[in-house]
């Protein structure tokens, strides 16, 4: 990936290699990035629009001023991550990014619209989703081990065998979601109740 090119158009990025590397100003549409290693990278005012990163370690990756659309994480390490640093649009006509079989531990959402993304069969863990838009979004088979909802805006979101997640029902917005047994019980324990 030469620096000097601003627009990378339909291309394959295989085995990349830009750990702590900064890539600045490049506009990225209909790539791919496929087993690359961008560990502590820093994208400012970068744009990925229809992209895909598969078998990726992105982690601790920095992205100031940089924006997503359409954009697919499968199978990749994503540890750390602070996404609010990113340029989120005010208008959202298409859903940002999606994550599928991804590592998020300790990675921050906060107060994002992800209205409608996908969150499945991911490692949360320590995950801060405080004040997010997570309505109908897909949040299914993820493990929430420690992750932060607080004014969270889970309506009609679909956590089917998502398991760990400590929701409070009075301190989010639930109504319409769908929870699977067992683990919906965790909702109860959250409750000022006796359960007998």
């Amino acid at each position: 990936m030469e620096s000097e090119e601003k627009e990378r158009s339909g291309e394959t990025f295989t085995g990349l290699d830009r750990k702590g590397k900064a890539v600045t100003s490049v506009h990225f549409r209909d790539c791919v990035f496929r087993n690359c290693d961008l560990t502590g990278a820093t994208f400012r005012f970068c744009e990925f629009k229809d992209c895909s990163f598969e078998s990726c370690n992105l982690s601790l990756v920095k992205l100031p001023a940089s924006s997503f659309s359409g954009t697919i994480f499968k199978d990749s390490k994503l540890i750390g991550i602070n996404w609010t640093e990113a340029a989120w649009p005010k208008i959202q006509l298409a859903i940002p990014v999606q994550f599928d079989n991804c590592l998020l531990n300790d990675s921050v959402f906060l107060g994002l619209h992800l209205a409608g993304t996908r969150i499945t069969r991911c490692l949360a863990k320590g995950a801060d989703f405080r004040d997010a838009d997570l309505s109908k979004a897909d949040l299914t088979r993820t493990d929430f081990s420690g992750a932060l909802f607080g004014q969270t805006d889970l309506t009609g979101a679909n956590l089917d065998q998502a398991r760990n997640y400590a929701i409070r029902v009075a301190d989010n917005r639930v109504k319409g979601a769908s929870f699977s047994m067992p683990e919906a019980m965790a909702l109860l324990y959250c409750l000022d109740i006796k359960i007998l």
